[in-house]
């Protein structure tokens, strides 16, 4: 008999441990569950879940990504891991039923191995499945009978796109007319884009792109936690246009409440910026001001409190990969 413990966020495995709002408990004994029950879990750290494991006598932790001193951490607790697994509470119990779970289980290449050692032959499709892999277009249904075909453009090979030719495997729209603004915009950008030497910073890129645009007065949107680089960005742009600054929380409010994007939006709207520029918003907050905004909008800086504001960094950092 085994007692599995599985961090859930939402009813699915949490991608990180420590922010789990509740620990599933599940005891499996010969391919049946015994019994589940589960632990309500805030703000957890690592050896806060030790503990809650150890007090439960959990045999394996079942988890998305978890850090190597935390492995091993477990491992001196006589703790298996059973880590990158991704889904839902329903789907990983059942998982453990069938004896199936497995590091990596839920994960895109492990579902299509797991199909294809269980899947029904050609003959035997549900109508739903042969609808399904009748569907899309000619290049799509032969991807989905042909592995040798790429589904999306990370898995594509041949890129002819770079070439300047259409993508043949993906149902692409009609072309449609772009609205005059639009072919300006992107005129703009290729000027600024395509420079032969690759001097430019981003905000140098900014600067051009803006200038070229003809902009007259650019709205800054900033959070109160960038307030330093926006102050220093908006010297720079008062040298070419005018500049309107404004902070994430100008409605007041609550001191421990989000900021509102939504205002910031109307204030900019009524000032009939050109440009907005964004710097620091939070993700979210980011998109309901994108909507709402009249005037085209563009990142600049972005806020990550972990990585120093360079969020790119993660996808480049084991720890973070394994960590998410």
């Amino acid at each position: 008999m085994m007692r599995f413990g599985i961090p859930l966020l939402a009813e699915r495995v949490a991608p990180r441990c420590t922010f789990a709002d509740s620990l599933l408990l599940v005891r499996v004994k010969r391919l049946r569950v015994q019994d589940r029950a589960r632990v309500p879990l805030g703000g957890t750290t690592w050896a806060d879940l030790a503990t809650v494991l150890g007090e439960h006598d959990v045999d394996a932790l079942v988890c998305g990504g978890i850090s190597p001193s935390t492995r091993e951490l477990l491992r001196s607790l006589e703790v298996e891991v059973i880590d990158n697994v991704a889904g839902t509470a329903g789907e990983v119990v059942e998982a453990l039923r069938r004896g199936k779970i497995h590091p990596g289980f839920g994960l895109r290449k492990s579902a299509e191995k797991e199909a294809g050692e269980g899947a029904p032959a050609r003959e035997e499709r549900t109508g739903v499945e042969v609808a399904r892999a009748e569907s899309g277009s000619p290049g799509e249904r032969a991807g989905r009978l042909d592995p040798a075909i790429p589904r999306d453009c990370l898995e594509c090979r041949n890129r002819v796109c770079l070439q300047g030719e259409p993508c043949p495997y993906l149902e692409l729209p009609p072309p449609g007319d772009c609205l005059p603004e639009t072919v300006r915009i992107l005129e703009s950008t290729w000027d600024v884009a395509l420079e032969e030497e690759r001097t430019l910073c981003r905000l140098a890129e900014l600067v051009y792109f803006a200038l070229e645009m003809d902009y007259k007065r650019i709205g800054v949107a900033f959070c109160e936690d960038l307030r330093e680089p926006a102050a220093i960005l908006s010297g720079v742009l008062r040298r070419f246009f005018q500049i309107v600054p404004v902070g994430c929380r100008l409605g007041g409010g609550d001191p421990g409440s989000a900021c509102d994007p939504s205002r910031v939006a109307d204030y900019l709207n009524a000032k009939k910026t050109d440009l907005n520029v964004l710097v620091g918003f939070c993700v979210g907050a980011d998109c309901v001001f994108n909507r709402e905004s009249e005037a085209p909008v563009t990142t600049l800086f972005v806020k990550d409190k972990s990585l120093a504001n360079n969020p790119i960094g993660a996808v480049y950092s084991h720890y973070y990969l394994t960590e998410i």
